[in-house]
């Protein structure tokens, strides 16, 4: 215990010590000492320095008595000036930390902006090109099929309002593409195609001091092309525009360190003003594109409405052809090849008929449709069974088989590599041998795709089938073919049978055709003799097998022996 007197001496030093009271001693000091300054511990630092500091000069170091619940201590204000300066130092340091914070937080804050920036640039651009793909085709940089009728829709508002202003519209589609694209691959396809859409920028772009035509160009589909340009105000101007851009697209293409050439197919419609949306002028210069393929002879065909009537009675006629089969309506008609020095049946030929119930169809007028639908196909094989079915019966009472069928081959099947398999087939599941069909193909059909045709061709000899070459002499042949495919016989045309007797050049032409192919071991064939005189002609050339109306006409029956009177005309 303290002495009253050196407590009261503690107490008065300036800095003084820490004592713990009791509170007899605190009575004692609050009856003697009434200024001490006396703060409760929770008191905030910068209030406790300022009441401590508040004092007269002579209580200021004084201590400070601190209360807290139960328990009190003596603080001296060196030391709460110290942890007041301890306060700040804190609340500096961590104003220090917050700024840095903050500068690391606005340098963060100013980088998320320029990557937002930059992802916004890179959107507005992945957006823009993914908007320029959706109208432009990726091969050839020109408009789609989308792009093109966002144009054409614009087009036609324009030509609505304004009445001076139409437009002309050009449908294009290239011809023997597929046989390059097959035959040179598919690389060197896409290579002509860039290089046609390039003409066709060319076309529709600025050429020295004004453009050869304003207007667009758009890549429909496969090798499809279309056109929009602004009409000028003389329409003759259409025809010779649409004639400079044929020829620049029909002259050669280098593929490859080579040249080859195209022919090009054009539909045109040279207004815009009679129609309301663009599919049905679309239509309407797609049905004249078919028109100008169908005709090799006019490769530009402006559009008539006639032309949609006959595509809309074609399109009938097509779905009832594809019937056809199913209900017996097609039939064969026979034509024999008589062997003239014994006045004997060579062979028949089976011509198809469609017997309609509107009357009876010719193959010309049905067989094209047939060829470009595909249905080809199924009538060529119902064709094959037919004619097993018909040389059954014709060959009965022979052992072995004695007459043969000669068939017409298309395009369409040549193109089919299964075709010798599928042939067969029928031959075997008929019981015919393959060594009684004559297959006839002309060299049109071959030279669609003359290195397959030659696969195919050598698949149905090694078969059995007997091979021949139709229609020589129609302007198309070359005596190339006569080595390059495996033909057992060549069918002279009625182009070049019909001149016999009449021209001594004629006369020349067929004898020669006929040695060539006799030194070949080639049997030959003279279609189209219907005059006695032309008859006798060819047999003093030397041709023995022939047939024409002169013989007989296609019947839809046949017989297996010549009556007397028809040996008398082979004679």
């Amino acid at each position: 215990m303290l002495s009253r007197k050196v407590f009261l001496a503690s107490l008065s030093r300036p800095f003084g010590r820490e004592v713990f009271l009791k509170r007899p001693i605190w009575e004692l000091l609050e009856s003697s000492r009434p200024e001490t300054l006396s703060l409760e511990a929770h008191t905030p630092l910068s209030l406790a320095c300022r009441a401590a500091l508040a004092r007269s000069h002579s209580t200021r170091f004084e201590p400070i008595l601190v209360t807290g619940g139960e328990s009190m201590f003596i603080m001296e204000l060196a030391d709460l000036l110290l942890a007041q300066a301890d306060a700040l130092e804190r609340i500096v340091a961590e104003k220090d930390a917050l700024v840095e914070q903050t500068a690391r937080a606005a340098i963060d804050l100013e980088g998320a902006l320029r990557e937002q920036h930059l992802l916004a640039e890179e959107l507005q651009r992945a957006r823009q090109l993914a908007e320029y793909d959706a109208k432009h085709d990726s091969l050839t940089g020109l408009l789609n099929r989308k792009g093109f009728v966002v144009e054409m829709e614009a087009a036609l508002k324009t030509a609505s309002s304004r009445k001076d202003t139409d437009y002309w519209l050009l449908f294009l589609d290239l011809d023997r593409f597929k046989l390059i694209n097959d035959s040179l691959g598919h690389h060197l396809g896409n290579e002509l195609l860039v290089q046609v859409a390039q003409r066709l920028s060319s076309f529709t772009s600025v050429s020295g001091n004004a453009p050869s035509v304003s207007g667009i160009a758009g890549r429909h589909s496969g090798d499809e092309f279309v056109l929009l340009c602004v009409a000028p105000a003389d329409a003759s101007a259409i025809w010779r525009t649409t004639k400079t851009l044929y020829e620049s697209l029909t002259s050669p293409y280098l593929l490859d360190g080579k040249h080859y050439a195209i022919d090009v197919s054009i539909g045109m419609v040279p207004s815009l003003s009679a129609y309301q949306s663009y599919e049905p002028a679309l239509r309407d210069a797609d049905i004249a594109m078919y028109e100008a393929k169908r005709n090799p002879n006019r490769k530009i065909v402006l559009f008539e409405h006639t032309m949609y009537q006959a595509l809309q009675k074609r399109m009938s006629l097509e779905t009832e052809l594809r019937g056809a089969v199913g209900r017996g309506e097609l039939v064969l008609h026979y034509q024999p090849i008589i062997e003239t020095m014994s006045g004997n049946i060579f062979a028949y030929e089976a011509l198809i008929r469609w017997n309609r119930p509107d009357g009876m169809m010719m193959p010309g007028q049905f067989i094209g449709m047939a060829e470009e639908t595909g249905l080809i196909n199924e009538i060529g094989l119902w064709v094959m069974r037919e004619s097993c079915y018909c040389l059954k019966e014709m060959n009965a009472d022979v052992d072995p088989y004695k007459f043969r069928m000669s068939l017409n081959i298309s395009a369409r099947q040549l193109a089919n590599g299964a075709l010798p398999e599928l042939l067969e087939k029928v031959c075997i599941e008929a019981g015919v041998p393959t060594s009684c069909f004559i297959l006839e193909i002309t060299e049109r059909t071959a030279m669609e795709n003359p290195e397959h045709s030659s696969i195919v061709l050598g698949d149905l000899k090694r078969r059995g089938f007997i091979l021949a070459l139709d229609d020589f002499g129609t302007g198309h042949s070359s005596l190339s073919w006569l080595h390059k495919y495996p033909f057992d016989i060549l069918k002279l045309d009625r182009s070049l049978t019909a001149e016999v007797g009449l021209t001594p050049n004629s006369n020349k032409m067929a004898a020669g055709i006929l040695c060539l192919s006799k030194f070949m071991g080639l049997t030959v064939i003279a279609e189209g003799v219907e005059r006695p005189s032309q008859k006798d002609e060819l047999y003093f050339l030397g041709f023995r097998l022939m047939q024409g109306y002169h013989f007989g006409y296609p019947l839809p029956t046949w017989q297996t022996e010549v009556t007397r009177e028809e040996k008398m005309l082979t004679v």
